[in-house]
């Protein structure tokens, strides 16, 4: 199997994700691998939750933050010497990751992961799994927080 050379990071500021950021950048000084973060403004949740309906200024307000844990990405990459390139998305997690992977070509996903409760398994399907079975032929890497 060849190294990766790409390497797409989910990143959100969860702390979660602030653990895959640091293992996505030891990977990449690693390997010698370009690094592609990807923030999500996830407007299937933030409809769902507001009734689907999701004002102007609370959709602002959203892609507001995500844009500020872009650039504490990007800021973190490049402050250890990564070449990496930053990228918004809007809609789901999932299909903004896999639709970015493939545009990228990446070789390796790199995603926090969050211990569910027994309700939210009981209720749905494993994100990770949707994951992987969209993005196959690409490495998929959770990471649990430190």
């Amino acid at each position: 199997m060849p190294k990766p050379t790409r390497i797409l990071l989910y990143y959100d500021g969860s702390p979660e994700a602030r653990s895959a950021l640091h293992r996505a950048a030891d990977l990449a000084l690693a390997l010698g691998a370009h690094a592609d973060v990807l923030a999500v403004v996830d407007t299937g949740s933030t409809m769902s939750v507001g009734e689907w309906y999701l004002s102007d200024i609370a959709f602002g307000n959203v892609r507001h933050a995500m844009m500020g844990a872009l650039k504490e990405a990007l800021d973190h990459m490049t402050g250890f010497g990564i070449a990496a390139q930053g990228h918004m998305a809007f809609g789901t997690v999932v299909d903004s990751i896999s639709r970015h992977a493939g545009m990228l070509d990446a070789d390796m996903l790199v995603i926090g992961h969050r211990t569910r409760g027994r309700l939210a398994r009981w209720l749905g399907g494993s994100t990770h799994a949707e994951l992987v079975e969209r993005c196959k032929g690409r490495t998929v890497v959770t990471i649990a927080c430190d």
